[in-house]
């Protein structure tokens, strides 16, 4: 199994799979990765359902723009948030778990104060809609865990983003409208890795100088 930078280097977007079954093994691994991701607050918003099932993958395909890789592939992972954790009642709960596992012991400024982290959980329970953009983050976490990993274990990936008209993949398998699908993970056995395509420069992607923040550092 790869180390972590090997797989992060390793990782290619895989848009061509062999005729090979992924051994559950290998699916549960994938899936406990995304399970220990973080999240804000440990909200853990992500749910997933695994689709194995040819005649779903063929839907699949045609809702995801008729991306044929979709349905070549063996496992697709159907990746979404759930507004739920955001709920009141998941506030509370996550909020005694900070107490319960000595968390509140290294929280700092106004998140030391328990006060004003009452006054959080007292908030009246609004829009779930409003979530949608933490919930979505912390899932995309747990998704790149999952990439990571299915590299780490030799397989190859898609992270999907074309997920057709709204509402199409709820529709197909019937999920509840408190999910919202974030991305489409196809994973399998590949004999075509592409090479890398271009990178731009640590220089283009750094705010400023790292030599400049070291040098404050030392002084």
């Amino acid at each position: 199994m790869l180390t972590v930078g090997e797989a992060v280097r390793q990782r290619r977007s895989i848009r061509k799979f062999l005729d090979k079954p992924v051994p559950r093994e290998m699916i549960n691994e994938i899936l406990e990765a995304a399970r220990l991701a973080p999240s804000g607050g440990n909200r853990q918003p992500w749910r997933f359902l695994v689709v194995t099932d040819p005649e779903e993958r063929a839907k699949l395909r045609k809702i995801c723009w008729d991306q044929a890789f979709i349905e070549q592939a063996p496992v697709v992972f159907v990746c979404g948030a759930d507004l739920t954790a955001y709920s009141q009642a998941s506030r509370q709960k996550r909020s005694q778990e900070l107490i319960d596992y000595g968390v509140t012991r290294t929280l700092s400024g106004r998140f030391a104060d328990p006060e004003f982290r009452a006054s959080l959980l007292n908030l009246p329970a609004s829009d779930l809609k409003l979530f949608v953009a933490p919930a979505v983050a912390g899932t995309y976490i747990a998704i790149e865990h999952m990439v990571l990993t299915a590299t780490a274990l030799g397989l190859g990936c898609c992270w999907v983003g074309a997920l057709g008209g709204e509402g199409e993949i709820h529709a197909l398998f019937n999920l509840p409208k408190t999910l919202v699908v974030a991305a489409v993970l196809p994973v399998g056995y590949t004999d075509n890795v592409p090479p890398p395509r271009p990178r731009i420069p640590l220089s283009e992607i750094l705010l400023r100088p790292l030599q400049a923040a070291i040098k404050e550092e030392e002084e």
